[in-house]
């Protein structure tokens, strides 16, 4: 439980700062994914960060139990199947993901929501 709380009190804050600024600043992230579009670099890069923080994830807490702390362990995996469909599928997320650019500029909510939820779980639970 002292695992969950400390990754909690780290990606919470992280993901709900990342998922403002992503919904504040939404025509920034549109040119971001434009950009990494057309760089391998910065998609490779992307994708073996995802890799390293959902293993780191998936090792220090891994359990699949219905309460607050079910969103640390779903975080690791989510980050995890990322990482791999980047790597060994990068047409698909070009394809799929970052060609609408209007669901860009909202997708933000996702990982707003979920840092708020994280937060609240690792500071006040």
């Amino acid at each position: 439980m002292e695992t969950a709380i400390m990754l909690a009190k780290v990606f919470g804050p992280f993901m709900g700062i990342l998922g403002l600024w992503m919904l504040l600043y939404g025509d920034n992230v549109v040119k971001i994914m434009t950009a990494t579009k057309s760089s391998p670099v910065a998609l490779y890069s992307s994708a073996v960060f995802n890799l390293l923080i959902g293993l780191f994830i998936i090792c220090s807490y891994n359990v699949w139990q219905w309460d607050i702390f079910f969103f640390v362990t779903l975080l690791g995996w989510v980050m995890f199947i990322r990482a791999l469909i980047a790597l060994f599928i990068p047409q698909l997320v070009v394809k799929s993901l970052m060609t609408k650019t209007s669901w860009m500029k909202t997708m933000g909510i996702v990982p707003f929501v979920w840092g708020l939820i994280l937060t609240w779980a690792g500071y006040y639970m």
